[in-house]
């Protein structure tokens, strides 16, 4: 009963979570459908905890008529909720709610005696077919939310690449506070639904009292993670990413010499006017400044220096950052100083890319080139 008491203190907690969200009115959608995707959490966890209740106080007669979880549903609302936190001014359109439409029925079918019958035959008459009707519609259900699930993490996936191919500074739109709690649940997810399948397939289901209990903490462990996380950054916003754009118009291929050209012709624009120190610098921005079409900009940055626009600008910041160090002889500003001169934006962008670039902190590279001299 401990376990059981455990994850019904987390549900509750995950459900009042739920309710929190549905009263925020900043990004009202985005929070809505948060609220939405830990509401079905809770249920799912209520569920679980209401039926190990009702069997240790062997009142089992009760568990067909109050099943609660909408396994339909869950899945479904993760990727409506990806999808508005990755675009701002996403819209939820009418024929988008048909994908509830398998959770409404579960919902009906729960209410119906065909489930009811089913479910008081499971462990009992093998052969009765509203018990086979019953375990398909589970399977089913496990395998049409991990379709949603995995399509959240192509969305966001698809979200990340934008960003580095549109930006020189990510910190505050990058979104990493939702992609690794929805990576991490998705893994978890799945991993539980191939120890389901396992169990199910070669010991008929035997070990389920094993694995069920750590699962359902660990589930409401990470929906409270999720609610945490987006209730942390509930007032912050993505930049207009837009999976369902359609693609702007391909621009013609260069020949070889054409697209060298562009790249000397970027690379002499780089170092002439030094666009990187525009710390909120992006590929639209550089494009205008340029006049290089933003499509054959993001092209030549990927395909002749083989990094994304991300990668490109804060090389030139890096650089910049070095040459301004070792000018700066009698050490009149700080590292951070330089560092915001050569056009990052913060501390730990700059900590982050630096690294990243050299291998070394910036005092130990510096430490390190003195020593040599």
């Amino acid at each position: 009963m401990i376990k059981t008491t455990l994850i019904t203190i987390l549900s509750i907690q995950i459900l009042i979570l739920s309710i929190l969200f549905f009263l925020k009115k900043k990004n009202r959608l985005a929070n809505s459908l948060l609220g939405l995707v830990l509401f079905f959490f809770s249920l799912a966890t209520i569920n679980f905890s209401l039926f190990h209740y009702l069997l240790h106080e062997q009142i089992i007669k009760y568990i067909p008529y109050l099943r609660l979880e909408l396994l339909y549903a869950l899945g479904p609302a993760i990727y409506l909720y990806t999808l508005s936190v990755t675009n701002p001014e996403f819209k939820l359109k009418r024929i988008q709610l048909f994908i509830f439409l398998p959770a409404l029925i579960e919902f009906i079918y729960y209410r119906t005696s065909f489930y009811r019958n089913g479910a008081n035959a499971i462990g009992f008459d093998s052969q009765n077919p509203l018990q086979l009707i019953f375990t398909i519609q589970q399977w089913i259900g496990v395998m049409y939310s991990t379709f949603f699930m995995c399509l959240s993490v192509y969305v966001l996936a698809k979200y990340k690449k934008w960003i580095y191919d549109s930006f020189s500074y990510t910190k505050n739109i990058s979104l990493q506070w939702i992609y690794l709690p929805i990576v991490s649940f998705v893994i978890f997810w799945f991993v539980w639904f191939m120890i389901r399948l396992t169990d199910m397939l070669l010991f008929s289901g035997k070990y389920s009292d094993i694995y069920y209990y750590p699962m359902y903490i660990i589930l409401s462990i990470m929906a409270l993670w999720i609610g945490f996380k987006g209730y942390v950054n509930s007032t912050s916003e993505a930049i207009g990413f837009n999976l369902m754009l359609k693609p702007q118009q391909k621009v013609p291929k260069q020949t070889i010499s054409e697209h060298k050209q562009i790249a000397e012709n970027l690379k002499e624009k780089m170092a002439e006017e030094k666009y990187y120190l525009s710390q909120d610098l992006s590929l639209k921005m550089l494009s205008e400044k340029t006049g290089i079409q933003k499509d054959l900009l993001s092209r030549t940055i990927n395909q002749y220096f083989k990094v994304n626009f991300h990668e490109f600008i804060n090389r030139y910041r890096v650089e910049e950052f070095i040459k301004r160090i070792e000018m700066d002889k009698n050490k009149e500003f700080t590292f951070l100083a330089h560092a915001y001169d050569s056009g990052f934006a913060s501390k730990s962008s700059f900590n982050a890319v630096f690294k990243k670039h050299t291998q070394k902190t910036p005092k130990d590279y510096f430490s390190n080139l003195h020593a040599n001299k």
